[in-house]
């Protein structure tokens, strides 16, 4: 039995470094609260890149484009993007077009640079081809394996993982779920700024709320998901957004809760249909 306990030891450990390096299932990442000293406020004044994508007057009703879980780097198939091309070959010029993309996270699988190289020859394929300018990017957990949180941050716009912007009706708040926590300094300032915006919102980030994993690999504090689920219930929120799990599911908790296919896994994405009028954001799966 003794020997039988070493061997499956050895062999788990085999296969986290074979996956992941020297990663392993309880890694993760920086601390959260190194990464989210402060909620930045992307503004025409603060940023050119927003200012000259128009995103601050969007009114009345648009689409946005939610992608997710894209692994570049991973060691599977060319990762599955015709179809993704195709619908918006088909949708340009029309009003079904996106205005802008939200990427949930996982954009890179072990957060190598070469990888975020890849990723970004493919935001730039968007924006050449589609003209969507800009793409607000959330970190995942792959994005933070071996530490490479200093690439994310690097490649990855707005090159910080907790902050908020605004259209003419509407707020969009970005939050650092990476390490499967939010922690009291994140949830402090988002608690702070949420509460005196009367806007509706929408949420994005990459752990879902209402689906727990085990090993580390979850939202796996349920105070947190709790206050989370209160805080945006008790606050105008009308969409969360969220990644991992790499299928569709969407949960009513007081707000619209989705749970987004990965593009390269499910060939599949999500259209967030914006109507500012009616203070109304509802995602359609595109699978």
């Amino acid at each position: 039995m003794k020997k039988l306990r070493v061997f499956l030891i050895l062999s788990f450990s085999l296969l986290m470094i074979s996956c992941y390096g020297s990663w392993n299932p309880f890694y993760d990442g920086n601390d959260v609260d190194f990464r989210t000293k402060t909620l930045l406020q992307i503004t025409d004044s603060s940023d050119s890149d927003f200012k000259d994508a128009n995103i601050s007057s969007l009114n009345d009703r648009y689409n946005v484009l939610v992608l997710t879980d894209m692994h570049f780097g991973a060691n599977k198939e060319t990762a599955p993007f015709d179809a993704l091309c195709y619908w918006l070959d088909t949708v340009k010029g029309t009003d079904e077009a996106p205005k802008f993309v939200l990427s949930l996270g996982d954009a890179a699988n072990f957060g190598k640079p070469e990888e975020y190289d890849e990723y970004l020859a493919f935001c730039e394929k968007l924006e050449n081809q589609y003209g969507l300018k800009m793409i607000f990017n959330t970190c995942g957990n792959h994005d933070l394996y071996q530490g490479h949180w200093d690439n994310w941050k690097d490649k990855c716009y707005p090159h910080t993982s907790f902050y908020k912007f605004q259209t003419s009706g509407f707020s969009w708040y970005a939050l650092d779920t990476a390490s499967g926590r939010i922690c009291p300094n994140q949830f402090n300032l988002l608690k702070e700024e949420i509460s005196k915006d009367p806007k509706p919102k929408v949420i994005f980030t990459h752990y879902p709320l209402t689906e727990f994993r085990v090993l580390g690999i979850g939202l796996d504090e349920t105070t947190e998901r709790n206050l989370l689920i209160d805080l945006f219930a008790k606050n105008n929120v009308k969409a969360y957004l969220a990644g991992h799990n790499h299928y569709s599911r969407n949960n009513f908790i007081g707000f619209n809760e989705y749970v987004c296919p990965s593009l390269r896994y499910n060939k599949a994405w999500v259209v967030l249909r914006i109507d500012e009028n009616a203070g109304k954001a509802n995602g359609t799966f595109m699978d």
